[in-house]
C-alpha cells in the first residue's frame, strides 16, 4: 500500500513539475547555454509575463527570469508599455531595486534575467506574520522609499505600480522593488512636482484620489500615496480605504483627515500618524514628495518612537 502511495505521489509531483516547465525552442536554448543560463521552475507571474527560477552555471548565481510572450500582448502593450519597462530595467541600479543581468529577445519572446530574491514578497510576509512592529516596518519602508526616491530624482521616472506584491525579500531579508511594467520615464528636467499624467495604471487599493477619480494626476505623488498604502498595510494587516466600492473609497479619501485618523490603530506612534497625514493628503500638489518622506521624524528615528 505504501508503494502505491509513493508511486502516486511521485506521479503527482512529476505532473506539477511538467506543468511548471517552460517549452524553449532549440535556438533560444543555445543562446542561453552560451551565456550560461538554465531555466528551472516557475515561481510566479508579473506584469505581462511569467517568472521562472533560473541559474547561471558559469558564475553559479541564482536568478529569476521574466518571460514575455510577444504574441500574447496587445499592440499597445508592445509599442508603449514594453519598451518603457525594458528601458527602465536597464537604467535602474540601486541596492533596493532588483538588478537586471540580461535581456534576450528570441522567437517572439523576451527573456529578462534578473536578481533572484528568494524569500517571497511582502504580501506573503504580511499575510503570515500579520501586523509588523514599527521598527521592522520602518526599515523596509525606508529601503523601498530610497529606491523610489532614486527613481524620481535620479532617473526622473515614476514606478506607477507600487504594491506589496512588487516588493521582494532577498536572502538577507532586505527589500527589493521590482516589476517596472508601468513606469513613466520623464525625459527632460521638468520639476517632478509639476508633471501631470493622464495614463491610468496601477492597482486599485493603492490608487490615490486622482487615480480613483480618473483625473489628471502627478505620477510621482501617486507613488508617494502608494507607498503610504504599503506602510499602512504592513502596520495594520489591512488596507486603509474600502477599495471594493470605488465611490466609497474616494469619499473616504476626501474626508481628510477625519477618516484616515479613524483607521489608525491604538498602538500607532504619533510620528507614524504624522507621516500618514502628510502622505495621504488628497491634494497631490500639497502631498509630500519621496525626498520629504525620507526626512520625516518617524523615518529618521527608524520607527523607534514612543
Amino acid at each position: 500500500m505504501a508503494n502505491v502511495s509513493n508511486t502516486n505521489a511521485a506521479t503527482s509531483a512529476a505532473n506539477i513539475d511538467k506543468k511548471d516547465e517552460i517549452d524553449i525552442d532549440p535556438k533560444s536554448k543555445a543562446v542561453f547555454m552560451k551565456k550560461g543560463y538554465e531555466i528551472l521552475s516557475k515561481i510566479g507571474s508579473g506584469a505581462f509575463g511569467q517568472v521562472y527560477h533560473a541559474r547561471n552555471f558559469k558564475n553559479e548565481i541564482d536568478c529569476a527570469v521574466k518571460v514575455l510572450d510577444l504574441g500574447a500582448m496587445s499592440k499597445k502593450v508592445c509599442e508603449k508599455f514594453l519598451p518603457r519597462e525594458l528601458s527602465a530595467l536597464m537604467e535602474v541600479k540601486h541596492p533596493y531595486a532588483i538588478r537586471v543581468y540580461d535581456i534576450i529577445r528570441s522567437n517572439h519572446r523576451i527573456y529578462i534575467f534578473m536578481e533572484f530574491a528568494g524569500n517571497g514578497d511582502l504580501t506573503s510576509y504580511v499575510k503570515k506574520n500579520k501586523c509588523l512592529k514599527e521598527p521592522l516596518a520602518c526599515l523596509w519602508f525606508t529601503q523601498v522609499s530610497e529606491a523610489v526616491n532614486y527613481l524620481h530624482t535620479e532617473i526622473h521616472m515614476a514606478h506607477r505600480d507600487i504594491k506589496l506584491d512588487n516588493i521582494l525579500l532577498d536572502k538577507n531579508f532586505n527589500c527589493k522593488l521590482t516589476d517596472f511594467g508601468f513606469v513613466n520615464l520623464i525625459m527632460d528636467e521638468t520639476d517632478i512636482n509639476d508633471v501631470i499624467s493622464q495614463t491610468f495604471c496601477g492597482t486599485l487599493p493603492y490608487y490615490s484620489p486622482q487615480l480613483a477619480s480618473k483625473k489628471p494626476y502627478n505620477p510621482f505623488k501617486a507613488d508617494v500615496w502608494a507607498m503610504g498604502i504599503v506602510l499602512y498595510a504592513m502596520l495594520h494587516n489591512r488596507f486603509p480605504y474600502h477599495f471594493k466600492d470605488v465611490k466609497k473609497m474616494i469619499k473616504e479619501q476626501l474626508d481628510y483627515p477625519s477618516f484616515i485618523k479613524s483607521r489608525f490603530s491604538l498602538e500607532l506612534s504619533r510620528p507614524a500618524q504624522d507621516l500618514f497625514l502628510l502622505i495621504f493628503h488628497p491634494n497631490d500638489s500639497i502631498r509630500i514628495s519621496m525626498t520629504e518622506v525620507l526626512a520625516q521624524e518617524w523615518v529618521l528615528k527608524k520607527g523607534k518612537c514612543e
